[in-house]
């Protein structure tokens, strides 16, 4: 026993991992989920400061809170175009620099309307915000967000973007004027 603890000592250490060496695969994702898929919990409200984004005048804040059927979404936007409506979405992205034309729960329905049957939309199409002599309000509870759950919107950002969501075709709404990240409070 003792010659073979000896020569387990004499033995040359492994070498580190070198820099060619492949990372490690990750685990295989549930389908339907993004890769950049976390399980949320525990999250009540959660707020983003909105900023303007390239020419965009866009400020304010969004909120959304978690209550019996949904998610309460409202918003208080300031820098709007004069009675223009203009799209407010949730992305499926982390940050502001995030495509705008992937929302959140793009990979499980078609892009619609927040009216829309379930599956008949994703859940970051929150519709669209009216310009008010620059002023903007939203404020509707959404039975397709929790705040909870791998869907959730916690850490993704809100957008609002300088044209209407027509509710049915990708990639409408024009350039993102204002952005900002859902943080939970």
């Amino acid at each position: 026993m003792s010659a073979l603890l000896l020569l387990a000592a004499c033995a040359e250490p492994a070498a580190p991992p070198s820099a060619t060496s492949p990372p490690p695969r990750p685990a295989a994702l549930a389908p339907g989920l993004a890769p950049d898929t976390v399980e949320v919990s525990g999250v009540g409200v959660a707020t983003a400061r909105v900023e303007p984004v390239g020419a965009g005048r866009v400020d304010g804040t969004v909120q959304l809170r978690q209550t019996e059927g949904g998610v309460r979404v409202q918003a208080d936007l300031r820098g709007l175009s004069q009675s223009d409506f203009h799209a407010f979405q949730i992305l499926r992205g982390r940050d502001c620099g995030a495509d705008p034309d992937v929302h959140l729960g793009a990979e499980a329905g078609r892009h619609g309307g927040p009216y829309a049957l379930p599956g008949d939309r994703h859940a970051g199409d929150l519709g669209n915000v009216r310009g008010d002599r620059g002023r903007g309000r939203y404020d509707r509870i959404d039975p397709a967000l929790n705040l909870d759950g791998t869907g959730s919107p916690v850490g993704r950002a809100v957008v609002v973007r300088a044209e209407r969501d027509d509710a049915v075709s990708d990639g409408t709404g024009g350039a993102v004027v204002g952005c900002g990240v859902l943080v939970p409070q």
